[in-house]
């Protein structure tokens, strides 16, 4: 249920949107119960480039506009003056745009800017009579069962939001007393931050989930969250670098390869800043080719380009490292960093032959694909 107290008087641009909004959250709840219509909530933050947007595009649209003063009751809330609401429905993202129904309880939920169109489609949600979206979640996710359950989640995350469906899955595993079948363990892979249960079991039951799943996909998944949840700063504010979690972690439950799991984690560590130094690329290309975060292995070879003095590495042996990791299950993207440490080395045949592999692979996917050396050879030192 939503809770009840009073927003004090927000921002001009709230103030003055054509959108009538309503600073009280105890107000809008008795008004959507009187007139039977859902809660429109906009939290927004001053300092947010994307909310400014949408007060001056996506609320002066003339059909936005009609639909919401219309047919919802419209809140506005600033997130500066209710950290209890924040608190209350988990938002961490501005904007955030939460629909609650007249009894106020979340009905739909978004994150980010939002254009006219994509207000307008999340409007006509309201409209569908569709099951998933008049279901309430708990109640669904008691009647699902192995062969129901991933269609369900689906479609709760098309018709709702993914936050739905997160809690839907959540409620589906905390159900059940046992986790062992393919499903599950999915469910756990591909949402294991949700709770550090799921971690515990992922990391307890590590050969369980090697039977389905990759394993390097699995210790890279640990090894990164166990480290972003130990993380401290420095004396200046900084991040602090600190591996010993993730050793203790793996030692614990028993995971081979942590050593190798470092420079991973390392080259995610640096490129939150000024990116990954030389060093460290060449040690994961040349020892970690085979990492699953594609990201963090272009990041690695995309250093390397910029790098001025090219005869202090053998490209050769970094070339062959990464060839090793090409089959034909492969994505384009290797053949794509292939090309570019081929064109460092001033092998530029075979640039453009690992172009017209990538071009191929891109092409069976069916997705599209602009060589990256096109658009940045000017600027590779050679």
């Amino acid at each position: 249920m939503l809770l009840s107290y009073v927003f004090l008087p927000l921002d001009s641009y709230a103030q003055k949107s054509p959108i009538k909004f309503t600073y009280s959250e105890s107000r809008a709840l008795r008004a959507a119960e009187r007139d039977n219509k859902f809660v429109f909530t906009f939290i927004y933050a001053d300092w947010s480039m994307p909310c400014q947007k949408m007060f001056n595009e996506t609320f002066q649209d003339s059909s936005v506009i009609n639909d919401l003063n219309t047919n919802f009751i419209n809140l506005a809330v600033n997130h500066r003056r209710s950290k209890k609401f924040l608190d209350t429905y988990e938002v961490r993202v501005f904007p955030t745009i939460i629909i609650f129904d007249k009894e106020g309880n979340v009905y739909l939920r978004f994150v980010g800017f939002k254009d006219s169109k994509e207000v307008l489609s999340m409007l006509d949600k309201t409209r569908f009579q569709n099951r998933y979206l008049k279901q309430d979640l708990d109640s669904l996710a008691k009647v699902l069962h192995p062969r129901t359950v991933l269609p369900a989640i689906d479609s709760i995350r098309h018709y709702r939001d993914d936050y739905s469906a997160k809690n839907l899955i959540k409620w589906y595993l905390d159900s059940r007393k046992d986790w062992a079948d393919s499903v599950s363990l999915l469910l756990i892979k591909d949402n294991f931050a949700l709770s550090r249960k799921y971690l515990k079991y992922m990391s307890k039951n590590h050969d369980l989930f090697y039977q389905y799943f990759d394993p390097m996909s699995i210790k890279e998944n640990i090894a990164f969250h166990i480290y972003i949840n130990s993380l401290k700063k420095n004396i200046k504010g900084r991040p602090k670098f600190n591996y010993k979690p993730v050793r203790r972690w793996f030692r614990k439950y028993k995971l081979d390869d942590v050593d190798k799991m470092e420079d991973f984690v390392r080259i995610k560590h640096l490129l939150w800043g000024r990116g990954p130094s030389v060093r460290y690329s060449v040690n994961l290309i040349q020892n970690y080719p085979e990492t699953t975060d594609e990201n963090v292995l272009f990041a690695s070879v995309i250093r390397l380009l910029i790098y001025s003095n090219s005869d202090r590495f053998d490209y050769d042996e970094l070339i062959y490292s990464l060839r090793t990791t090409l089959d034909e299950d492969v994505s384009f993207w290797r053949y794509d960093a292939l090309s570019l440490l081929y064109y460092k080395s001033g092998q530029d045949s075979k640039a453009q032959e690992s172009i017209q592999k990538a071009k191929a692979r891109a092409k069976e996917l069916g997705e599209e694909y602009v060589p990256t050396l096109d658009l940045i050879k000017d600027k590779i030192d050679r």
